[in-house]
């Protein structure tokens, strides 16, 4: 049995590694790496639609602020398009003046598109899509009351 030399020392005694291990680390590494990829991009894609989802949540906050700053739901309104636009994000929004107060409501539609929202998996039955094409995010019931 051959010794391994280290500085002069004798070693533990090792052991040629026999042929039919020899493919053992790339097996290892053929099955899990498909499961670490997708664990890595569905956290990525989960954290894209929770920004997705506070990034609306802020324009809507910030729209019916505004509103109620300025007693004007066209305001509220423009200030919501422009951070909509400026998050990048596809969506509508309202804003609007509730009947006899001075408060101002809110509310928002967004679309997230995930990062693999075209994948599919062959089956028999022919291919079936794993995430939605599109997933709609929605936030409403912002209130804010002006006060005079």
């Amino acid at each position: 049995m051959p010794f391994a030399l280290s500085h002069g020392h004798c070693a533990l005694p090792t052991k040629p590694r026999s042929a039919a291990h020899s493919g053992q680390n790339l097996v290892e590494l053929a099955l899990t790496l498909p499961l670490m990829l997708l664990l890595v991009f569905f956290t990525i894609d989960a954290g894209r639609a929770w920004m997705t989802y506070e990034s609306a949540k802020m324009a809507v906050r910030s729209a019916s602020y505004t509103a109620s700053i300025y007693h004007s739901a066209s305001v509220g309104q423009t200030q919501l398009n422009n951070k909509l636009a400026a998050s990048g994000l596809k969506g509508t929004g309202i804003v609007k003046q509730i009947p006899n107060q001075h408060a101002y409501q809110s509310s928002v539609k967004v679309t997230f598109t995930p990062l693999f929202a075209h994948l599919s998996i062959p089956t028999i039955s022919g291919p079936q899509r794993v995430l939605p094409a599109d997933i709609n995010i929605t936030y409403a019931g912002v209130t804010d009351v002006s006060v005079y």
